[in-house]
C-alpha cells in the first residue's frame, strides 16, 4: 500500500511531504510565538514601554509566507517534474519577495513614525509623510519588479527598458521638483536648521516661518519673507545663529601716547578685575597689540556664555560703561584722532603746535 504510486512518487514519499509541510508550518509558527513571549516578557522585565524592534518585526510575517516556505521544505522528499517544480519555485520566490516588502515597509513606516515623534513641528511631520508616500511608491515598485522577474514567460529586460525610458522622461520633466522634493528629505533628515531658528544664507538672515516640500520661508529682520527653493538652500552656506552656545567679541582700546607706562602696565589688570566682577563673561586674552598713528592699542577677546544677542549686547554695554568709569579713576584717557604740524621760520627750529 505504501508503494503505491502517485504522480511519480509513492505513497510514503507523499505521507512524508505532508507531514513535513505540517510540521514545518506549526514548528515556524510556534518558534515566532515564543519569540514574542519571551522578548515581550523582558520588555516588561526591564519596563519598556514601547514595543522592541524584533516583535514588531516578527508579527510582519505573514501565514502565505510560512505556507510557501514549509511547501518548499517539504519537497524534499517529493520528486517533482520539471513544470510542477518551476511553479512550486516560482510561488516560493513571489511570496519571498512580498514577505520581504512587507517587512521593509514596515521598517521605513516605522522610521518615519520615529521622526515624526521626536519632531513636535507640523511642518516636519507633514513633509516626512509625504516622503514616506514617496518611498514607499518607490520601494512596492522594486518588489513589482522583483516579482514579475520570477514569473516564467515574462520578459523582464523590455519592462525595465521600457519603465526606464518613462522614467527618464518624467525624471527630466520633474527634476526641479524632484530635486526640491529630496532636499526637502535631507533637511528633515539631517536638520540644518528648524523651524524658529534665525540663519544667514548668503547675504540674507531671517528666522525659519516653514519648511516646505518645495521651498523654505524665512521672515527677515526687516519685516518682509524669503523665499527660497529647498535645493538652493541646502547649496549656499548656511549659518545658524540659534545653535550659539556663547558668543566671543573682539574689543579694540586706544589710549593716549601721553600714558605713563605704569598706567600701561595697569590696564590689563584693570580689564581683569572688571570681568572678575561681572557674571557670565569669560575673558579670554588682552594684550597691547600696537601702537597706531594716534593711539596706543589694546585688545581684548572675550566670551558672553550666552547665545542670547540682546543679553550679548547690554554685557557689551556694562563692559564699556565699567572700562569708561574704571580709566577716568586711574587718569587714563582714550585717544581721539589727532595731527602734529610742524613749522619752521626764518631757519628757526621747527615749533610743535
Amino acid at each position: 500500500m505504501l508503494n503505491y504510486v502517485i504522480w511519480g512518487n509513492s505513497l510514503t514519499s507523499w505521507l512524508l511531504g505532508l507531514s513535513t509541510f505540517v510540521f514545518s508550518f506549526f514548528f515556524l509558527k510556534l518558534i515566532i510565538n515564543i519569540l514574542i513571549k519571551n522578548i515581550e516578557k523582558l520588555r516588561e522585565k526591564i519596563k519598556q514601554v514601547s514595543d522592541p524592534l524584533l516583535i514588531t518585526f516578527l508579527k510582519q510575517t505573514r501565514g502565505f509566507f510560512l505556507i510557501a516556505l514549509s511547501l518548499y521544505i517539504a519537497s524534499i522528499w517529493i520528486n517533482l517534474e520539471e513544470l510542477p517544480g518551476l511553479y512550486l519555485r516560482t510561488i516560493f520566490m513571489i511570496t519571498f519577495w512580498v514577505q520581504s516588502g512587507i517587512w521593509l515597509n514596515y521598517l521605513l513606516i516605522e522610521f518615519i513614525n520615529l521622526r515624526n515623534t521626536k519632531d513636535a513641528n507640523g511642518d516636519d511631520k507633514s513633509t516626512l509623510s509625504a516622503l514616506k508616500t514617496v518611498l514607499r511608491i518607490v520601494l512596492w515598485s522594486i518588489i513589482f519588479i522583483l516579482v514579475v522577474d520570477n514569473i516564467p514567460g515574462i520578459e523582464i529586460t523590455a519592462l525595465i527598458t521600457s519603465l526606464g525610458i518613462g522614467g527618464i522622461a518624467i525624471g527630466l520633466a520633474l527634476q526641479n521638483i524632484l530635486g526640491d522634493l529630496f532636499a526637502s528629505l535631507s533637511i528633515s533628515l539631517d536638520k540644518p536648521f528648524v523651524i524658529n531658528d534665525l540663519i544667514q544664507v548668503d547675504s540674507f538672515m531671517g528666522t525659519v516661518e516653514k519648511i516646505g516640500l518645495k521651498s523654505t520661508r524665512l521672515r527677515s529682520i526687516s519685516g518682509e519673507q524669503l523665499i527660497f527653493s529647498n535645493s538652493d538652500l541646502l547649496n549656499s552656506r548656511i549659518q545658524n545663529f540659534k545653535r550659539l552656545e556663547r558668543r566671543r567679541n573682539l574689543l579694540t582700546l586706544g589710549v593716549l601716547y601721553q600714558t605713563t607706562p605704569e598706567q600701561l602696565r595697569q590696564i590689563p589688570e584693570i580689564i581683569r578685575s572688571i570681568f572678575i566682577e561681572l557674571e557670565g563673561l569669560t575673558l579670554d586674552r588682552i594684550h597691547l597689540s600696537g601702537f597706531g598713528d594716534f593711539s596706543i592699542n589694546f585688545e581684548m577677546v572675550y566670551w558672553v556664555e550666552s547665545s542670547d544677542f540682546s543679553l550679548f549686547m547690554d554685557q557689551k554695554q556694562n563692559i564699556l560703561l565699567r572700562i569708561f568709569d574704571d580709566f577716568i579713576k586711574h587718569g587714563i584717557e582714550f585717544a581721539y584722532p589727532t595731527q602734529s604740524i610742524f613749522i619752521e621760520k626764518n631757519g628757526d627750529p621747527p615749533l610743535l603746535d
